[in-house]
């Protein structure tokens, strides 16, 4: 079988932040793979005991359910990914790196809150071009963009429009 995402960044980490374990490993390919298959397993269990518990908003659309859910997948890949792969560095891996690589704790709350905060605007955003309370013309092109970061190129012909017309107009999407 083939390594999985996880395989891959798990092999990663160990050989940057844990050489020595990872030299005494007798087949690498093999305990990856396994490793990746067991943080796959794990983390959809967390993830589903997750929104089991979760408490959806009642009005809440679909963007933002996506939102959420997106959350909850990463608060779960974290937590497994920091008890079977992100082990503590290796104290000569530690010692030789000044980069900063491991993210903190803190890190990973205020990258979960910018994705939600995100995940809010896009919502409420693409909630009011659909319901007409908001238009095309009231985003500036950053804001356009991001828009069309997350929708594809067809969301805008349900606007009369589509990136060559509002790249005709002058905007930068």
């Amino acid at each position: 079988m083939a390594m999985n995402r996880y395989s891959i960044e798990a092999r990663a980490y160990w050989r940057r932040w844990l050489p020595a374990r990872y030299a005494a490993l007798p087949d690498p390919v093999a305990f990856f793979t396994h490793l990746g298959e067991q943080v796959e397993q794990q983390v959809g269990d967390l993830w589903d005991d997750l929104v089991i518990k979760d408490q959806p908003p009642v009005e809440e659309t679909h963007e933002e359910r996506v939102g959420r859910l997106g959350l909850l997948k990463a608060e779960a890949e974290h937590t497994v990914l920091s008890e079977m792969v992100r082990l503590t560095p290796e104290k000569k891996a530690a010692e030789d790196s000044d980069d900063g690589l491991l993210e903190s704790d803190e890190e990973f709350q205020a990258r979960l809150q910018g994705v939600q905060e995100r995940t809010e605007w896009l919502g409420a955003t693409a909630d009011g071009l659909t319901d007409g309370s908001l238009q095309l013309d009231d985003l500036d092109d950053a804001q356009l963009r991001r828009v069309l970061d997350y929708m594809t190129p067809s969301f805008l012909r349900l606007f009369g429009t589509s990136v060559e017309d509002l790249r005709a107009q002058g905007r930068n999407v």
